[in-house]
C-alpha cells in the first residue's frame, strides 16, 4: 500500500493534482506514514489512506475514463435491451462490452447541446 501511495503521489505532483485536491491534513498523513511506516497495522489509518488513495486515483482518471463509467454504461443498457427485443440475441453482451461503451462516451460528448437527446444525470 505505502509503495502505491508514493506513486500515485509522485503522479499527483506531476499533474498538479496533489496539491489541489488533498487538504493540508490529508497530505501531512501521507507524508508521516511514508517515511515513518514501514507497514500499516492501525485500521483507522489503513481506512484513512485508503479514501485518500480512492481520491487521488478519481482524481487522476481521465475525463473520458470518467465519462464511460457514467454515462457510458446508462447508455450501452438501454440500447443492447432495444437490440434484444427487436431480434439480436448477442446484443446483451454489450452493455458489457467496453468498446462499445466507449463509443455511445464519444458520441454523446460530440452531440451538439440543441438537438434533443437524452441527457443523463451524474
Amino acid at each position: 500500500m505505502l509503495r502505491e501511495l508514493a506513486l500515485l503521489k509522485k503522479r499527483a505532483v506531476r499533474k498538479g493534482v496533489w496539491f489541489r485536491v488533498l487538504s493540508h491534513v490529508e497530505r501531512s498523513i501521507c507524508y508521516l506514514t511514508m517515511r515513518a511506516v514501514s507497514t500499516v497495522r492501525s485500521k483507522k489509518l489503513l481506512k484513512t489512506l485508503s479514501s485518500i488513495i480512492e481520491k487521488l486515483k478519481r482524481a487522476l482518471e481521465s475525463p473520458i475514463n470518467f465519462l464511460t463509467r457514467t454515462i457510458g454504461r446508462q447508455l450501452a443498457e438501454p440500447l443492447a435491451q432495444t437490440a434484444y427485443c427487436w431480434g439480436h440475441p448477442s446484443a446483451l453482451k454489450w452493455a458489457s462490452d467496453e468498446q462499445f461503451i466507449r463509443y455511445l462516451t464519444i458520441c454523446y460528448i460530440n452531440t451538439p447541446k440543441y438537438y434533443n437527446v437524452r441527457t443523463v444525470d451524474l
